[in-house]
């Protein structure tokens, strides 16, 4: 049996979607988009999110479930990143993502975000047994991984995004 799921990446600068059917063990990517909504702008230095910010990712949350709708998919996990880890109002824009969509938006934490792309770049290729260090530079965080195919020995998470530097 066939399922469509989908994934929604919710970074500080770009909102990411991706679909896929999974069969057993298996699965395809039929569709994938991305957004530069840079809900960080203008706040992630003062830990909040601006309106025009949180308008700018209803819009595109919006059409991600136009799109998830047209594609038949009803399993959808949606993750919210550094931006609105350190945003004082990054529950409430949640809260309203969840009441405008119904997408449960789960925040997760430098170290859950670090882990997740350990996963994705083991994933995407062998890593082999010599340890490999992955850095994944985003708006609002840096995360440091060293892991080999089998696991991940050390992960970090470091507030440093190309977006924090670039408003200050």
């Amino acid at each position: 049996m066939t399922e469509k799921i989908g994934i929604i990446d919710l970074g500080t600068n770009t909102f990411h979607l991706l679909l896929a059917e999974v069969r057993g063990h298996t699965s395809r990517i039929f569709y994938r988009e991305r957004q530069a909504v840079k809900i960080g702008r203008g706040g992630i230095n003062q830990g909040v999110i601006t309106e025009d910010a949180l308008d700018r990712a209803l819009t595109c949350i919006h059409h991600f479930k136009n799109v998830i709708d047209r594609e038949k998919v009803f399993r959808v996990q949606a993750f919210a990143t550094s931006a609105f880890r350190s945003a004082a109002n990054g529950q409430e824009v949640i809260r309203k993502i969840r009441l405008q969509t119904g997408i449960e938006v789960d925040m997760i934490s430098g170290d859950q975000e670090a882990e997740y792309i350990y996963h994705g770049v083991r994933t995407a290729m062998d890593l082999h047994q010599e340890n490999s260090l992955i850095v994944d530079i985003g708006g609002g965080s840096v995360e440091f991984i060293i892991g080999n195919g089998e696991n991940f020995i050390w992960k970090n998470s470091f507030d440093i995004g190309a977006q924090r530097f670039l408003e200050q």
